[in-house]
C-alpha cells in the first residue's frame, strides 16, 4: 500500500508527509465546492506516483507556475517500507531511497512499474501494471468516466482491450492468451497482405469469380504458348521460362543489326575480289598486232606505251585493293565471331536457334501474362487462407472465452444487484453488465439514463472489481459524487470504509450535506484538506484574475 507522500511545493499547512490509510483516503474540498484548488491535481499526482504519465500532460499549468518538482513517497509491502522519488524533470527515472529519502539507486519507469506489479502480486495475470490500474483511476480530464464504458482507459479504447483486461483481473486471461495471440497474428497477417497489396501494387484476384476467370484465361494462354513453341521448328528440350524467353528475344534483337553488317561486308568483299581479278589483266604488243588486221592505220607503238602507263597505275591500285580485301575479311571474321557467340548463348538456352526475335517476344509476353495471372490467383489463395485461419482462430477464441466471460458477468452482476441496491435502498434498478463476446459488451441501468445514476453505476462497478478481482486500488474524483443522491453517497462512503485490505482514494466536497456517520468517516479518512488561496494544493490559485 502507499503509505506517505511529500512535496516541498505543497502548501505550508499540508502534512509533511501526507499519510495514507490502508483503506479509504479522502482529499476534502470546501463546503462551497470551490473549483481549481487542487483536488483533481492531487489525484493526478497519486496516479504519477503509481507510474502514470497523465500528470505531465494534463496538469501542465502546475509546471508552468511552479517549475520542475519532485515527489517523495513510500510503499509498505509485506510489512517492509520502500522509499522512492519521482520528479517531473527526469520522469522516466525513479530513485530508490533510504528512509531519509537519500537516493541509493535508480531504475527506469518501466522497471518501476514492473516492480509495482510484482509487489501487488499481479505480475502473472497477463497484462501490465498500468493496464491493470489505469482504467479505474477516474480523474477529471482522463476521459475514462463514461458510465456505459466502465472498462475503457480512454474514450477511444476498444471493447476488446477492456474485456481482455477484465479477464486478466479475474486471473482468467492466461488460459486463453495463446488463442488470442493466434487470432491477433491471423488478423495481422490479413491486414499485412492487404497493406502489401496496396503499397507494392500486388496483383490479387478480387473474388472467387475473378479467380475462376483467371484460371480459364491461364488455360487459354497456355494453349497459345504451345502453338508458339511448335512454331519454333524444333522441339524444346524443356519449356522456356519467362526469363529465358526474354533473354532469347534480346539476343535475337542483338543479332539483327550484326546480320545486316555481315551482308554489307560480304557484298563489299565480293566486289573487291572481282575488281582485283579484272585489274590483273594486261594487253601486250601481240594483242595489238591482231587488232591491226582490222585497223591498218593503228599505231601499235603508241598503244603499247599507253598500256605500259596503265599497267603502272593498276599495280598501285591492286596493292590498295589487296589491303582492303584483307581488312574487310578481318572485319567479316570479327562479325562472324560475334554472331557465333550469340548463337552459342541462344543454343545454351534453347535448341531452337531459328526462333525470330518477334516469335521470342510473343513467347515472352505470353509467359509474362500467365505468370501475372498465376500470381493473382496465388495471392488470392493466400488471402483466403488467411481469412480462413482468422475465422478458425476467432471460433477458438469464442469457444475458450465464452464460459469465462459468463462466469465474470454472473459474478459482477450478482455483486451489483446486492451492493448497488444497498446504495439506493432498493429503490432503483442496479446496473447490469453484458459480456456478449470478446469484442463486445454493454453496461447500463434499465430504464435509467440519468447522470447521477450513471456515475453511481461507475462507482459500483469499480467496487465490484476491487472486491472480486486482483485490482489493488481505485481513485474516484469529486465530480462523480456531485450528481449522485446524497443518501446514496452516505451509503457508498460507509461501504468504502468497510474495505481495509485495498486502498481507495477519493476527492469530495460539501461535507456538511452528509449524515453524521458519513461525516465521521470523512474526517477519519481525510488525508488532505484543501481550500481557496494559500490553502490550495500548491499554496495559490493561479486561475484567478
Amino acid at each position: 500500500m502507499l503509505t506517505e507522500l511529500y512535496c516541498d511545493k505543497f502548501k505550508e499547512s499540508a502534512p509533511q508527509p501526507i499519510r495514507f490509510n490502508s483503506g479509504l483516503n479522502v482529499v476534502l474540498g470546501t463546503e462551497g465546492a470551490t473549483n481549481s484548488i487542487g483536488k483533481s491535481t492531487f489525484l493526478m499526482i497519486l496516479d504519477f506516483v503509481f507510474g502514470g504519465d497523465d500528470y505531465l500532460n494534463l496538469s501542465k499549468d502546475v509546471k508552468t507556475h511552479i517549475g520542475d518538482h519532485s515527489f517523495s513517497f513510500a510503499f509498505n509491502f509485506n510489512g517492509k517500507k520502500h522509499y522512492y522519488i519521482r520528479g517531473t524533470k527526469d520522469h522516466n527515472e525513479v530513485l530508490g531511497c533510504n528512509e531519509n529519502y537519500q537516493p541509493l539507486n535508480s531504475m527506469s519507469i518501466r522497471d518501476y512499474r514492473e516492480m509495482l506489479s510484482h509487489a501487488y502480486e499481479i505480475d502473472s495475470i497477463g497484462i501490465s501494471w498500468r493496464d491493470a490500474v489505469s482504467p479505474t483511476f477516474r480523474i477529471w480530464q482522463r476521459d475514462n468516466d463514461k458510465p456505459t464504458l466502465p472498462l475503457s482507459r480512454h474514450r477511444t479504447d476498444t471493447h476488446r482491450s477492456g474485456i481482455v483486461r477484465l479477464l486478466a483481473l479475474f486471473d482468467m486471461l492466461i488460459p486463453v492468451k495463446n488463442a488470442l495471440e493466434n487470432e491477433e497474428n491471423a488478423r495481422n497477417a490479413l491486414a499485412a497482405a492487404k497493406t502489401a497489396s496496396s503499397v507494392y501494387q500486388l496483383n490479387i484476384a478480387s473474388s472467387k469469380n475473378d479467380f475462376e476467370n483467371n484460371a480459364k484465361k491461364i488455360q487459354e494462354l497456355e494453349e497459345q504458348l504451345k502453338e508458339v513453341q511448335n512454331s519454333f521448328g524444333e522441339k524444346l528440350p524443356s519449356e522456356l521460362t519467362e526469363e529465358q524467353a526474354k533473354i532469347v528475344a534480346e539476343l535475337k534483337r542483338e543479332q539483327t543489326p550484326i546480320y545486316r553488317q555481315r551482308t554489307i561486308l560480304t557484298n563489299r568483299l565480293n566486289a573487291l575480289i572481282n575488281n582485283h581479278a579484272i585489274g590483273s589483266e594486261r594487253f601486250n604488243k601481240a594483242d595489238f598486232e591482231q587488232l591491226k588486221e582490222f585497223v591498218p592505220e593503228l599505231d601499235i607503238d603508241y598503244l603499247t606505251k599507253i598500256e605500259g602507263f596503265h599497267a603502272g597505275i593498276k599495280k598501285l591500285l591492286t596493292k590498295q585493293v589487296t589491303d582492303e580485301i584483307k581488312a574487310t575479311r578481318e572485319k567479316l571474321r570479327i562479325v562472324n565471331v560475334r554472331l557465333n557467340h550469340l548463337d552459342e548463348q541462344i543454343i545454351n538456352i534453347t535448341t531452337a536457334p531459328s526462333i525470330t526475335a518477334a516469335t521470342a517476344q510473343t513467347y515472352h509476353e505470353l509467359k509474362a501474362e500467365i505468370s501475372s495471372l498465376q500470381n493473382a490467383n496465388k495471392n488470392y489463395l493466400v488471402k483466403e487462407e488467411n481469412r480462413e485461419t482468422l475465422k478458425k482462430t476467432q471460433g477458438i477464441v469464442e469457444e475458450t472465452t465464452k464460459n469465462l466471460l459468463n462466469q465474470i458477468e454472473k459474478s459482477i452482476n450478482n455483486y451489483l444487484k446486492k451492493v448497488d441496491e444497498s446504495f439506493t435502498d432498493e429503490k432503483r434498478n442496479p446496473p447490469k453488465l453484458s459480456l456478449k463476446n470478446i469484442d463486445s459488451y454493454s453496461y447500463a441501468i434499465a430504464d435509467d439514463t440519468g447522470t447521477g445514476s450513471g456515475y453511481r453505476s461507475l462507482l459500483s462497478f469499480d467496487l465490484a472489481l476491487l472486491e472480486h478481482s486482483k485490482l489493488p486500488v481505485i481513485m474516484e474524483d469529486s465530480f462523480l459524487f456531485k450528481q449522485i443522491e446524497t443518501e446514496a453517497v452516505n451509503r457508498i462512503l460507509a461501504h468504502y470504509n468497510a474495505i481495509k485490505n485495498k486502498q481507495i482514494f477519493i476527492a469530495l466536497d460539501e461535507i456538511d450535506k452528509y449524515n453524521g456517520n458519513a461525516k465521521e468517516i470523512i474526517k477519519n479518512s481525510r488525508c488532505l484538506r484543501l481550500d481557496s488561496n494559500e490553502e490550495a494544493l500548491f499554496g495559490k490559485e493561479w486561475g484567478k484574475k
